[in-house]
């Protein structure tokens, strides 16, 4: 039977997560491009293979990059999903490195098994994060004035998500395989290979699925010019510039699968795709630009000597660029055996060379290039036998690896005036633990990263980071499903 008061308590907690979301953020002098650092990190089970996702349809897991996976989610068994990354940075020149660090929400989930062969999802997580402090000081020889210009940013853009799937083709029929199999002649003790036929049946799903993506936020930007020692002739300059964001877009998923299944066999081949088309996003913009005396940067009660530019509340739009992705994925039991082994890959592609924002019918490009990268995960889980064996822990966990590479959307200027572009790369890793196996699909997942963005090489800031990530997926007990239609007698 249905409880409302568990879907009460799962709205309002939708509705108030929000606050949670202040306390993950970033320090990378990057988040100063386009709409910022790009939270590009999933949920813990994903970002532990290499970012691997769009193929996966994991029954006890909400998969939000792809929303045809929601049809996947188990009936009456609706999944409550909570997500937490950190990481650990070290910025770094040829000549100095600093070290930074954060940790905290990164997305809320409620997956629902509407009925048969429909599903939806919703939650909230950040889209971008906005977080630096950059100083650049200059020296006049001829008086010793030193001029320090500081470029600040803080915010970030973040995503209500609700989607829909449903699976229009699902069935399975009966078959059988030839396996090959090595035999031992009872007469002479000798080993043998024979073909044997198993039987069992192949499956046929395709799913499809829509997301309705909100995207709301705040990006500040502060920009100050300031002249030591301060002088009573020679006014200093501040322009303070926020964005706020309020704006639909869409994201559109495809996924099909055909397997053979039989007792103690599985070989299940998944095929996904993703598209999400460009989207004019409306966005509003604040600027104030005024001249003082004294400094905000010494604790200085400063005096404001007149206003440059005064624009408030002024409509505009931003472009969310077109993405797409391509996903493969096989899964596969071995004969006889106690686990299964998953291999994932995926693709993806953002079209940021066409991002802008335009206010006042002035339009500025993000100076941003198309965004391309690459995944490969793999994943040990084990079989439910497996997992209900009280006596072999560490056989019941589930077990990940993954590699990723992307060219960013980065260009950046060194030192000789060149233009760069960033590459990122990285290795995953990490492992699930079951809560009440057999009883329930609740799960803890947990992971970690290394990775590495750009080169410290003429005076280009590199970045060497560490994830962490942390996740818990909630689901009713088998005794307490959802969504069921009582029969008495």
């Amino acid at each position: 039977m249905l409880n409302i008061k568990n879907i009460i308590f799962a709205i309002a907690a939708l509705l108030l997560v929000n606050v949670s979301f202040a306390q993950k953020g970033t320090q990378s002098p990057y988040s100063s491009f386009g709409l910022g650092e790009r939270n590009y990190e999933g949920y813990a089970v994903f970002s532990s293979m290499g970012g691997v996702s769009l193929a996966n349809t994991d029954s006890t897991i909400v998969n939000t990059s792809n929303p045809a996976s929601y049809a996947y989610i188990a009936r009456n068994l609706p999944v409550l999903q909570i997500g937490l990354n950190g990481k650990l940075s070290t910025f770094s020149t040829e000549t100095e490195s600093t070290n930074q660090r954060h940790f905290g929400l990164n997305q809320f989930q409620l997956g629902l098994p509407i009925k048969k062969n429909w599903g939806a999802g919703i939650g909230i997580k950040p889209y971008s994060f906005t977080g630096y402090t950059v100083t650049n000081y200059s020296v006049d020889s001829d008086n010793d004035t030193i001029m320090q210009a500081v470029n600040e940013g803080s915010g970030g853009i973040r995503i209500a998500n609700f989607g829909l799937s449903y699976r229009p083709l699902n069935y399975r029929t009966t078959a059988q395989i030839m396996k090959k199999m090595v035999l031992r002649d009872t007469a002479t003790n000798e080993k043998y290979d024979t073909l044997r036929p198993i039987k069992g049946f192949r499956t046929h799903n395709l799913s499809i699925g829509v997301n309705a993506n909100y995207l709301f936020g705040t990006s500040k930007q502060i920009r100050s010019t300031e002249f030591i020692p301060s002088s009573t002739t020679v006014f200093n300059s501040r322009v303070t510039d926020g964005l706020r964001v309020s704006g639909l877009s869409t994201e559109f998923g495809i996924n099909y699968n055909y397997g053979f299944k039989a007792n103690n066999l599985s070989r299940v081949l998944s095929v996904a795709a993703t598209f999400s088309p460009a989207s004019e996003v409306r966005a509003y913009q604040d600027l104030y630009a005024f001249s003082y005396i004294g400094s905000f940067y010494r604790g200085q009660t400063v005096q404001v000597r007149d206003t440059i530019q005064l624009i408030q509340d002024d409509e505009g739009l931003i472009l969310k660029p077109e993405a797409f992705g391509i996903g493969l994925q096989y899964q596969f039991s071995p004969y006889n055996s106690s686990s299964s082994l998953r291999l994932g890959f995926d693709f993806k592609m953002e079209k940021w060379s066409t991002f802008y924002t335009q206010f006042s019918d002035v339009q500025n490009s993000g100076e941003l290039k198309d965004r391309m990268s690459i995944g490969i995960g793999f994943e040990r889980a084990p079989t439910l036998s497996a997992l209900i064996d009280p006596d072999n822990f560490l056989s019941g966990l589930t077990y990940r690896l993954g590699v990723n590479y992307a060219q960013t959307e980065l260009l950046v200027k060194n030192n000789l005036g060149e233009e760069i572009a960033l590459d990122n790369y990285g290795m995953s890793f990490g492992l699930s633990i079951p809560i009440r196996p057999g009883v329930s699909n609740t799960n803890i997942n947990l992971g970690g990263s290394l990775g590495n963005l750009g080169t410290a090489a003429n005076g280009i800031i590199q970045e060497r980071y560490m994830g962490l990530y942390v996740g818990l997926s909630i689901t009713p007990e088998r005794s307490n499903r959802w969504f069921l239609k009582r029969k008495y007698n």
